[in-house]
């Protein structure tokens, strides 16, 4: 399966793998199925109603047509199918996916996959490479196999014994975000083994993460990050 290398707010570079053609056809037709059953479903209940069916369809008919642009917005570039084959549209520079970029691959939705039934969208992809059809290209985004919490990375928070006493009080310098992607590399050094890519990889990390925090330590990187990582849950779970 091909990968793509998705730059973090650290300036990290991570390998995910890019979400297959089938994959992306098997989301897109289990979104049709449930907004088909959706509507029938709406459809049996208005049917019993007094209300006039065609004010009731044209209701209907406008979720209908934004589903993907409302879903991908409001669930971090997920529709529900994407969420059952987990996969997830992101930005190709690794910054947040925006309002502008969901709109966009929305618009072209009707070159890529309604004209010639999605033939369009599936040469682009192929042809390209990296995951994208006409949408993606203009929207600078792809779409990535994701983990099966849904996350492109492991949650940030993980438990904390209640003795635990925290070593670098300067974590409350860093954010979210930061301990997200120390959460990745950790994950990526732990998964691929402790090679000299790996190693490299935490070393950069650690290198940014004390630079922000200001943190001075003679712990060896992986568990200086490892330590980072508790330390700034130990620090919110007594806020």
């Amino acid at each position: 399966m091909e990968t793509f290398n998705l730059s973090t707010s650290q300036n990290v570079t991570l390998e995910f793998k890019i979400a297959s053609v089938a994959d992306r056809i098997l989301a897109y037709i289990l979104d049709i199925i449930i907004l088909g059953l959706t509507s029938l479903i709406f459809s049996l209940v208005i049917s019993l109603t007094a209300f006039g069916f065609s004010e009731w369809m044209l209701l209907l008919f406008l979720p209908v047509l934004f589903y993907h642009l409302l879903f991908e917005i409001f669930f971090s570039g997920q529709s529900l199918g994407k969420m059952i084959m987990g996969i997830r549209v992101v930005k190709t520079d690794g910054s947040q996916l925006t309002i502008g970029s969901c709109f966009i691959r929305w618009i072209f939705q009707l070159i890529d996959i309604l004209l010639l039934g999605g033939a369009v969208a599936i040469l682009v992809i192929i042809i390209n490479g990296k995951g994208q059809r006409l949408g993606d290209l203009a929207a600078s985004t792809t779409v990535l196999k994701i983990n099966k919490q849904g996350k492109l990375e492991n949650t940030i928070w993980t438990e904390i014994e209640e003795t635990y006493e925290i070593k670098f009080p300067q974590v409350q310098l860093l954010g979210d975000k930061d301990i997200q992607v120390v959460r990745e590399v950790l994950a990526v050094s732990y998964k691929n083994g402790y090679n000299t890519t790996t190693a490299q990889l935490v070393k950069n990390t650690r290198s940014a993460i004390c630079e922000k925090a200001s943190i001075t330590s003679d712990l060896n990187d992986r568990n200086l990050l490892l330590t980072v990582v508790k330390d700034y849950n130990a620090l919110h779970q007594l806020s």
